[in-house]
């Protein structure tokens, strides 16, 4: 049995997005929602219905959507104009699409909250302070208006999703459809594994990458072994395995809701700051820093803001971090345009994290949370709408493959989905990915995998509880602060391991981390006591 992942992981998901997800998951948990070859053929029309609850669409609204990814793109446009063509039929409703990049997003939707901007519908996962935000008043609670219009997305949304985006009983965000466990993993370029005769099922713990990378070093002087960027999200806690963590069993478990430094420690039942009381944690950061300086990990990891899978693609590294649900590989290798193979991560994990990674809330100042609620709803049934906005638009993105009409490709003469014009990466984000297209080349029974892949999901002892932080936000949003500071530091190993883990622990004592240690354990126990 593996526990959720512990201070790496936490620290790269608090301040930015993962791995791209895809996967499917529904209400009975047989994972038996229609894929899109049960669905009608959609050439501007769709199954999928607005569920609009009797309420009034005669009046005409433009929909402020925020989302993330690899923006800006250069078809956007037409993209956009084609999903307002069809919104405008089926809710009397447009959007004013906000693709925001991972590097000003963070920052660009604090503003946006705090300034009272105008926001419809906007991408909100656990890690990028939900819970934080919620208790500021960033969301609406979403019961009646789910209720009412979200019929939809109840029918064929597992319900232990829905975990994931309850804050004290209520409902703020409605999580992707997707796979309900999660495992990450490392790919690498295959034609360099299969040149230097390297075994993807050899590697059962990070220390055992090694000799691959001392390889690397030497004899492809041009490429980084390891590429990490402190800026965003890649870290080398995709692949969980050392050597320590295995031997602990993997103890500690992320708390959804609370800063970086606090964990669970399932051995003792406690809460704990990791960085001064997990040995795996101290191990892991230490050996960051000693294959820094051997040259593994490039040397502007902790300044540059190029992210594994960028440099991947621009012949500086061969690797990228991904995760290892089925298929990943191929979809990874379909979207760089590199084939790619992976290494086999931990069994599937179903945590609160899990559940609320992708998630879409509706602002406190929307326009029309009814008319936002359809739009929600929309994209939890419609293929037609989901595959427009994670593919683009046929003919333009891509083509159907013929006598296969699930399946689709490049059009001809366009190399990768990048050169297409919409290749943002978002297909984890939006509404129910069961309903998507299957690129050529990927596993006809892909939806089939899922199903067995959710379930080898199990779930972790804190499973359900959510860290409400109103009572130590001052705290929380000040330590936030200490973690963005010394994140690039510790998860790049560029500098004295021992010297930084020091100042940041200090950092740490000196501004409420035992206050926040503290609340997060009463709240556990309060919770504990709820369960039996």
């Amino acid at each position: 049995m593996t526990k959720a992942r512990g201070w790496s992981l936490a620290l790269a998901a608090m301040l930015a997005g993962t791995a791209i997800l895809a996967g499917c998951s529904d209400k009975d948990n047989s994972n038996t929602s229609a894929s899109p070859k049960e669905q009608p053929a959609t050439t501007g029309t769709s199954s999928g219905e607005a569920d609009n609850g009797g309420a009034d669409i005669s009046t005409y609204r433009k929909l402020k959507v925020f989302t993330v990814g690899g923006f800006p793109q250069t078809d956007t446009d037409a993209v956009i104009g084609e999903i307002n063509k069809y919104l405008k039929e089926k809710i009397n409703a447009e959007i004013d699409f906000q693709g925001l990049p991972w590097s000003s997003w963070a920052e660009k939707m604090t503003l946006a909250y705090q300034s009272g901007e105008q926001v419809d519908l906007t991408f909100a996962p656990n890690w990028a302070d939900f819970a934080n935000n919620v208790a500021k008043g960033a969301f609406l609670p979403l019961d009646d208006l789910l209720a009412k219009y979200g019929q939809g997305i109840t029918d064929s949304l597992d319900p232990r999703f829905l975990e994931g985006g309850t804050v004290d009983g209520k409902i703020y965000a409605i999580p992707t459809n997707k796979e309900i466990g999660e495992s990450h993993t490392i790919m690498f370029r295959k034609d360099l594994i299969d040149k230097y005769g390297f075994d993807v099922n050899s590697i059962n713990t990070l220390e055992d990458l090694e000799p691959w990378l001392e390889t690397i070093k030497e004899k492809e002087p041009g490429l980084a072994p390891i590429w990490l960027s402190g800026s965003g999200s890649d870290t080398l806690s995709y692949f969980d395995k050392t050597k320590v963590s295995v031997e602990e069993n993997f103890r500690y478990e992320l708390v959804a809701g609370a800063p970086a430094p606090i964990v669970l420690d399932t051995k003792t039942d406690k809460m704990i700051v990791n960085t001064m009381e997990s040995d795996a944690a101290i191990y892991r950061i230490k050996l960051y820093n000693e294959w820094f300086k051997k040259g593994y990990i490039n040397k502007d990891a902790a300044t540059t803001k190029t992210s594994a899978e960028d440099a991947l693609k621009a012949g500086k590294t061969w690797m990228k971090f991904g995760s290892d649900k089925p298929g990943s590989d191929k979809e990874d290798s379909s979207a760089t345009g590199i084939e790619l193979v992976k290494l086999t991560g931990n069994d599937p994990e179903i945590s609160t994290a899990s559940v609320s990674n992708s998630m879409m809330a509706i602002g406190r100042t929307s326009i029309d949370p009814e008319r936002t609620m359809m739009l929600l709803n929309l994209l939890h049934t419609d293929p037609y709408l989901v595959n427009l906005i994670d593919f683009g638009v046929e003919g333009r993105q891509y083509v159907k493959v013929e006598g296969q009409p699930n399946f689709i490709k490049l059009p001809d003469g366009i190399a990768t989905r990048t050169d297409t014009g919409w290749a943002p990466g978002i297909e984890w984000m939006f509404g129910n990915q069961t309903l998507t297209y299957l690129w050529e080349g990927e596993s006809a029974d892909k939806w089939e995998q899922f199903k067995l892949y959710n379930e080898r999901a199990h779930k972790v002892k804190s499973f359900g509880f959510n860290f409400n932080t109103d009572a130590v936000k001052t705290e929380v949003s000040v330590i936030s602060n200490i973690v963005k500071e010394y994140r690039p530091l510790l998860e790049t190993g560029s500098l004295d391991a021992d010297k930084v883990l020091a100042e940041y622990n200090d950092k740490l004592k000196a501004n409420g981390i035992e206050k926040i240690r503290a609340e997060a354990q009463r709240q556990y126990e309060e919770w504990k006591a709820k369960q039996s």
